[in-house]
């Protein structure tokens, strides 16, 4: 038997952080193969069936295998190191850890994300845990501690007390706790989650750094040491956890983001799910910038000359969900501005509503009365009075631009413009603003309360010559949902959920790693945490062409076309387009084709042939098509791919949209030389690629088919039959009449029009 023997000197006793000296133990690492029991360390071993056991007490720079001291029971470890997993049991002990993960040194203070995810099946009725486990210093009370995270576990491994302090990471409930431990000269501190993640086949993420930011926040003064461990606890008779899966995962801070200044024209970017842009009305006014850091704080600079001049800087909700005072019953922001501006400047709330067309400002901060005054933009301004919301007193104004606003179109607005002035140039603008008291005050005269609002930002403006600068560090919208409970979630990190949700004549799907969710106004969101360079996660929707009838011959005057917006927010490489097959020779289907509409990085793959640069759908593609040498099918047919790749690239924050002609690059890829046929399935598919985090929302996304039904011959085929006999001019009326589909009208197919009329007639 393939056997190793090992020795450690060992400072540990309990966990991973316990600084007891312990005396030097052995450890037996057993590889299970079924051969005769050798010693000879270089005999040859198939590596897939290769098992290596340890037993507790053991403490390695990747685990840690323990039991108290006394125990007559065991506590083992199985470890297969070319299949990744481990497998954790205890028999007849008081108490079991293992600790899975590198001991390894890290400022967590320097990653945007931490987390740890896994895979794990539970064998144990009672008397077990699984969760993480982070070394640190607390610094209130001089000692070492150890935060020990309980994602799932039994009901009878914790309770809270009336001690326990309750917080919300990712809008999951956790309690915390202080216990001490006997023979632990360290703190413990448990975060445990409120509701356990139940099952014999669990998957779960630990957002490490949510938990160490919202200790914080509650007082707890820790500075994490230590690289968090997957850490799982047995106290039953007996039982046994696998993990099939366990990856840390650390996301770096990337570097801030600039939007580019250019005026009316600004695009924005799109971060953790909040728009951010700025606008400049005069030419000489496009002095300034606004760039947002990691941490979600926009920092915004003007540098105007003209006093007609105005710098607009915005932050917050853009998108097409519905939100009405009917519909959301609770509608709040909270939003921190750092105001430095000694000119003409106002900050607050803005909301845009698509029905009434009007634009509503709520100015919370201002040094002026010249939002009021309408002769510096020309504006028609009319005093609608006074209100209160909340004990603070506000004049109402209506203003009107006929003529193109920073906005791009006359913008009809209502300023809400609080009666204080703050004269100090240098102001904390920290404020809450419930926009339904708003609405029963004064709102609910101009906007419908079933009136759907698309825009809901916290902004700051200057108005007139000078410089300064805003910082927008802050803006969260309390929106609430009532219709989130009919989502629809695809979890394809989980072995037991389908990948799919059939909506309709499309399949909604989620694959490969990632999470997708199918909201009830037609939303699909992709959100990812991805552990490896090559992983890549996949989601949209798909329509198949299963039978003749229903396949698309693109040649003959079918179409399908797709369009698409997405709010892309992702630290890795993406792509959003189209795929889908398509017959070819034979009416076999081996032919694959891919349109890269939306993307940030070069997607042509290794060696693909460059077909040229076609433009068609308003935008320049690279075609290209790649000759497979090893996939066959079962014809014996090599699968060939098609691409068409968009020339320009996209953002990694942004928001893209897209309308894609199946019909045009089909056309393209035939004029090139390669053989089309019809389509057999096609998606509108989003690809995240690579480690880190990433998501985006498709919005308004569509498939639209429509098949050309040429057995349909009337009256007005006659007509045009007619006319063309005679030599006459005459509209085909948008109808393909390229009935011998070589590519063109002409005679030969008003010969064919012929036959098939006289057919029908007789």
């Amino acid at each position: 038997m393939y056997k190793r023997i090992k020795r450690f000197f060992s400072l540990m006793t309990a966990c991973a952080v316990t600084a007891v000296s312990m005396a030097v133990f052995p450890v037996d690492a057993v590889g299970k193969i079924d051969v005769p029991a050798m010693t000879d360390h270089n005999v040859s071993v198939n590596l897939d069936f290769f098992e290596e056991e340890y037993k507790a007490p053991y403490v390695g720079e990747e685990f840690l295998v323990w039991k108290y001291d006394g125990d007559t029971g065991d506590a083992d470890m199985v470890y297969n190191p070319v299949g990744g997993y481990y497998k954790c049991s205890w028999d007849k002990t008081n108490l079991a850890e293992f600790i899975i993960g590198a001991d390894e040194f890290i400022n967590i203070r320097e990653y945007k994300q931490s987390y740890i995810s896994y895979d794990a099946k539970i064998e144990a009725d009672s008397g077990y845990a699984v969760g993480a486990l982070i070394r640190s210093y607390d610094r209130k009370t001089s000692r070492s501690a150890e935060i020990r995270v309980l994602e799932a576990y039994s009901p009878d491994m914790y309770k809270a007390g009336d001690d326990a302090v309750k917080i919300s990471v990712n809008r999951t409930d956790y309690y915390v706790s202080i216990a001490e431990e006997e023979n632990l000269p360290v703190e413990i501190i448990y975060v445990v989650r409120a509701d356990s993640i139940s099952g014999t086949d669990i998957s779960g993420k630990i957002d490490i750094k949510g938990i160490c930011s919202e200790l914080g926040y509650n007082d707890f003064k820790l500075d994490i040491e230590k690289q968090a461990r997957l850490y799982v606890r047995g106290t039953s008779e007996n039982g046994k956890i696998s993990v099939l899966k366990s990856a840390v995962v650390n996301v770096p801070y990337r570097k801030s983001i600039t939007i580019k200044n250019e005026g009316t024209a600004s695009k924005g970017v799109y971060l953790d799910g909040q728009y951010y842009n700025c606008f400049f009305e005069k030419t000489n006014a496009k002095k300034g910038d606004m760039t947002v850091s990691d941490s979600r704080v926009a920092e915004c600079t003007y540098n105007n000359d003209d006093m007609c001049s105005t710098s607009l800087f915005v932050r917050g909700l853009w998108d097409n969900t519905v939100r009405t005072f009917e519909k959301n019953d609770v509608l709040k922001v909270f939003y921190k501005t750092l105001i430095n501006a000694e000119d003409n400047y106002a900050a607050g709330i803005s909301l845009f509503s698509d029905d009434t067309g009007i634009q509503y400002c709520i100015v919370q901060y201002r040094n002026s009365d010249s939002f009021i005054d309408g002769e510096r933009d020309r504006a028609k301004v009319k005093s609608l009075g006074t209100t209160e919301v909340e004990g603070v007193k506000y004049d109402l104004y209506y203003r009107y631009y006929d003529y193109e606003t920073c906005f791009s179109y006359p913008c009809p607005q209502i300023w809400c413009v609080t009666q204080e002035i703050n004269e100090d140039p240098y102001y904390s603008a920290l404020d809450s603003v419930d926009l339904q008291k708003h609405y029963e005050a004064w709102m609910k005269d101009y906007i419908g309360k079933d009136d759907q609002i698309t825009e809901i930002f916290s902004f700051a403006e200057a108005l007139g010559a000078g410089s300064g600068s805003f910082d927008l560090v802050s803006a969260e919208f309390n929106v609430s949902d009532p219709d989130a409970e009919y989502d629809r979630v695809i979890d394809s990190r989980l072995a037991n959920i389908s990948p799919f949700i059939y909506d309709g004549g499309s399949i909604i799907y989620g694959e490969d790693g990632g999470m997708c969710t199918l909201k009830k106004n037609g939303d699909i969101i992709g959100e990812c945490a991805l552990e490896s360079e090559d992983a890549v996660f996949r989601f949209g929707k798909r329509r198949g062409f299963e039978t003749e009838e229903e396949e698309i011959y693109s040649n003959r005057g079918d179409f399908i076309n797709i369009s698409y917006r997405a709010y892309v927010n992702t630290y890795g490489n993406y792509s959003i387009g189209a795929e889908g097959r398509m017959r070819g020779e034979d009416g076999e289907e081996y032919i694959y084709f891919y349109i890269y509409d939306s993307l940030n990085y070069n997607a042509v793959p290794e060696g693909a042939e460059f077909l040229g640069t076609k433009q068609f759908t308003d935008k320049e593609y690279d075609l290209y098509v790649l000759y497979t040498n090893n996939t066959f099918i079962a014809s014996g047919k090599k699968e060939v791919k098609y691409y068409c790749i968009a020339h320009e690239r996209t953002g990694n924050n942004s928001i893209c949209s897209g309308q894609m002609y199946l019909a045009d690059a089909v056309y393209e890829w035939n004029k090139a030389g390669l053989t089309t046929g019809p389509i057999t399935m096609v998606a509108l598919n989003a690809n995240i690629c690579g480690v880190g985090s990433g998501e985006i929302k498709l919005e308004n996304s569509s498939i639209y088919v429509e098949r050309n039904d040429r057995n349909k011959f009337t009256s007005r085929d006659i007509e045009l039959l007619q006319k063309h006999l005679l030599g006459e001019k005459f509209d085909l009326d948008g109808k393909i009449y390229d009935l011998n589909y070589d590519g063109a009208v002409d005679s030969f197919d008003m010969i064919e029009l012929r036959k098939k009329l006289s057919e029908k007639m007789y």
